[in-house]
């Protein structure tokens, strides 16, 4: 199937699953037409492009149309294409996807255009350095320091792409694992550009034949559509992932933490049911071990402590303070393996208490993960509770301040 086959393909998808005869009928074409066109045994004409392309309410661009046929598009059409390829295989709706790059809060950094959309050259990379570099990446994400790893990973992805085309499975290998590094950076901002390193990131996985990195793959696309409300694909993708790799003793940590994350996805959809079975067959997973895998993992070690913080995010959105309290009191800060899972921890706690109406612990809390994460705290999620506090309790002494200093106010 041809690009154009396949964006002709996800985006009657994307239309509410228009078939091909639908599609046909308004475009006064047959569906054995429509047919052809997708599995790339008829090149249409440019009009034979546009018509479809109104009918989707994409741009025609998208379809192939040249720029003397529709004067818009060029490669922010191309971008915009191989989201929508993905999206549609996560589940996404059309209408999430920008029609243009954004230029605000979710656009895809610098870098990001030559390391995904740009023609690769030579390897400029072996399998050995390019491990050594995302071994750096996945610690600097577990130090907190994603100023640092955002500037590195669209390099390190352009390497392992050139180096892929050269190498095999193992060339696979390390190409899906620089997807799931560059999935773990871009999600902290929920950046656009996530979609896509998530998909690519399964895709490679398939051709690595790993355990390991089809482990992480998963979680990273599973993070990605739990992220954006998408949770019965991410319960799918979850699913699937632990009933094809719950024999692989390798990728068990990466499972324990997938199962942790679907517990939290299962508490935010509603379903208590679910994400306490879910938590319980992930304590018992990080129970059995190891507690890592073969390559630095950003979330760090697989610990009881790690397990317990799940504990504390999960019963707190199901409601019950007191069982949330009682999983924060089994945190022991001390052993968190990375300083961004103490964070994470101070962060979740924060909400807990400020729902509980405890703003000064929240505040707390929050002044601290300034002072010792700064980067941390100034993620999207963190400015958006402190203006909620703010908006809430103007006059607290240090509130204020701190709304400042991490650029909520």
């Amino acid at each position: 199937m041809t690009s154009l086959g396949r964006t002709l393909k996800a985006s009657r998808a994307l239309a509410g699953g228009m078939t091909q005869a639908q599609l046909g009928a308004t475009c006064n074409m047959s569906q054995a037409k429509i047919s052809r066109i997708e599995r790339g045994a008829e090149s249409p004409t440019p009009a034979e492009r546009r018509a479809p392309a109104r009918a989707l309410s994409i741009p025609p661009a998208m379809l192939g149309a040249t720029e003397t046929d529709e004067q818009n598009g060029g490669e922010d059409d191309m971008r915009r294409r191989e989201l929508l390829v993905a999206a549609a295989g996560m589940g996404i709706g059309a209408a999430t996807i920008p029609a243009t790059p954004a230029t605000g809060h979710g656009a895809p950094g610098p870098g990001w255009d030559a390391a995904l959309f740009r023609d690769i050259g030579k390897p400029t990379m072996n399998g050995a350095q390019l491990h050594a570099g995302l071994d750096t990446v996945a610690r600097q994400i577990g130090e907190a320091r994603y100023v640092e790893a955002t500037r590195a990973v669209p390099h390190l992805v352009a390497a392992a792409r050139a180096h892929a085309r050269h190498s095999g499975p193992g060339g696979a290998e390390t190409l899906a694992r620089a997807y799931v590094v560059a999935t773990a950076v871009s999600v902290k901002e929920r950046t656009d550009v996530s979609w896509l390193t998530a998909d690519r990131s399964v895709q490679a996985a398939r051709q690595a034949r790993n355990p390991v990195v089809a482990a992480m793959a998963a979680r990273a696309q599973y993070v990605v559509l739990r992220q954006r409300g998408h949770h019965e694909w991410a319960a799918q993708v979850a699913d699937q992932a632990v009933a094809d790799l719950s024999g692989e003793e390798r990728a068990r940590p990466v499972l324990a933490h997938l199962l942790l994350e679907s517990a939290y996805g299962a508490a935010q959809a509603g379903n208590t049911t679910r994400a306490t079975s879910l938590y319980e067959q992930a304590r018992d997973t990080a129970a059995r071990g190891p507690a890592t895998t073969t390559w630095v993992d950003a979330p760090g070690p697989m610990t009881s402590d790690q397990v317990e913080r799940y504990g504390l995010c999960i019963h707190h959105v199901l409601g019950d303070s007191r069982a949330a309290l009682k999983h924060l009191a089994a945190v022991n800060g001390k052993r968190l393996p990375t300083r961004e899972r103490e964070a994470r921890v101070r962060h979740d706690s924060a909400k807990l208490y400020r729902d509980m109406g405890d703003l000064p612990s929240a505040l707390a809390l929050l002044q601290q993960h300034a002072e010792e994460t700064p980067q941390d705290a100034r993620r999207s999620s963190v400015k958006v509770m402190i203006s909620g506090m703010l908006a809430v309790s103007p006059s607290m002494p240090g509130l204020n301040q701190l709304a400042v200093r991490v650029g909520a106010a």
